[in-house]
């Protein structure tokens, strides 16, 4: 899960540890306290392969793999131990450095350079992925800006992201975080390991609803014909924005979930449409095997879903409502404590014949015409499959 530490990465290592510590040096230490060690804190850092998605100019998902959070980089604030301000880093960038090889391996680094301070039993780490600067008061504001809107002031001994929802998977930030304590077990007599790199091994922060689609009664769709798709159309309360909290880690168990406040609770509407080119208020668009095409002669439409019964133990009876290009994709939402979307169909079938029928109809799916997620976790997914009665 760890980027690949090579003998040029200890080399550097070896390199900083060299470097002398001058009163300069000292970040965070006040008058009269103890000195730091002399042992610079570097960092290694991974993703856990779970996908949401990231963009703002990293393409893809900011996974281990893929490489993409070393071009992301990502930022770091530290304190000396837990509900103190970060007075050792705040927002500190940490950048990925290539060896120029064409590996794709080297190091993360960044500058100044901070050193452990004498006592480092308790010293926390708060960070978080893709890396910004510190935006501007006002522009978590404007309803235009999405992704990292906000960062925690540097007096706040509880470091946060403020995050605001975009309105298509393409615009999304796959938000990742990792908050860090560190032990007494982390360390050798009381002291840092001097060959042994801050490992941040982040999680992704936002939820993620797969929605699939399935007939009930199937066999009365005559042989021949095609139910097709035209729009989706979700209703609900959905959080614009939210904060996450880089001060919490696991949620009691083994699952890392994050933990989100001051939610910014709005009324939406989140189409999924046949045709976001007419319709660019489309959350990406539906999957081309169940789209209805506008102008598309009948025999050329797709072949639309399955003619069989949903069956929730059987995959071959539901399909995936969303893509984005030729991938499938996924609502990406901000955790918040209920999700209670209203789900209207409109769908054509269209017979052997070439004779199409539109309806429209409120999927009734469970009882009260909503489907409902509570809590909607961050680093989860859910599968939701909505079934449409013939």
């Amino acid at each position: 899960m760890c980027a690949r530490v090579r003998k040029y990465g200890i080399l550097f290592a070896a390199l900083l540890i060299a470097v002398s510590c001058t009163d300069e040096d000292a970040v965070g230490v006040e008058p009269g306290t103890s000195a730091p060690s002399g042992v610079p804190i570097t960092f290694r850092c991974a993703a856990d392969e779970a996908e949401t998605r990231a963009v703002n100019g990293y393409t893809g998902n900011l996974t281990t793999t893929n490489h993409q959070l070393r071009y992301a980089g990502f930022g770091v604030f530290m304190a000396h131990t837990t509900g103190t301000i970060p007075d050792l880093m705040y927002n500190q960038q940490v950048e990925y450095t290539f060896f120029g090889d064409g590996s794709g391996d080297g190091y993360w680094t960044y500058s100044p350079v901070k050193y452990w301070p004498a006592q480092p039993e308790g010293v926390c780490f708060y960070a978080y992925a893709p890396y910004v600067e510190v935006p501007a008061a006002d522009f978590a504001d404007d309803p235009d800006n999405t992704g990292i809107v906000g960062v925690s002031a540097n007096n706040m001994a509880s470091p946060y992201i403020l995050y605001a929802r975009a309105k298509h998977p393409e615009h999304h930030v796959d938000l990742l975080w990792k908050y860090l304590r560190v032990t007494a077990a982390m360390l050798t007599d009381g002291r840092p390991k001097m060959s042994e790199a801050v490992t941040l091994e982040m999680h992704h922060a936002l939820s993620r609803v797969k929605v699939s689609l399935g007939i009930t009664n199937g066999a009365s769709l005559a042989v021949g014909s095609k139910l097709l798709i035209k729009r989706v159309t979700f209703t609900g309360s959905v959080a614009r924005t939210a904060r996450l909290d880089l001060s919490s880690d696991k949620n009691g168990s083994d699952q890392y979930i994050p933990t989100w406040t001051n939610h910014d609770l709005q009324a939406t509407t989140i189409f999924v449409d046949g045709d976001p080119e007419t319709n660019t208020d489309s959350y990406g668009i539906i999957a081309e095997g169940i789209r209805y095409i506008a102008g598309l002669p009948a025999a050329w439409q797709p072949t639309g879903l399955p003619h069989v019964n949903y069956d929730a133990e059987n995959d071959a009876t539901k399909t995936n409502l969303l893509c984005m290009g030729d991938a499938p994709t996924y609502l990406y939402l901000i955790p918040q404590a209920e999700l209670a979307l209203t789900c209207v169909l409109d769908y054509c079938i269209i017979a052997s014949d070439g004779t199409k029928t539109d309806y429209s109809k409120t999927i009734n799916n469970p009882p009260g015409h909503t489907f409902s997620i509570a809590p909607l976790n961050g680093n989860t997914t859910y599968d939701v499959t909505l079934k449409i009665t013939i």
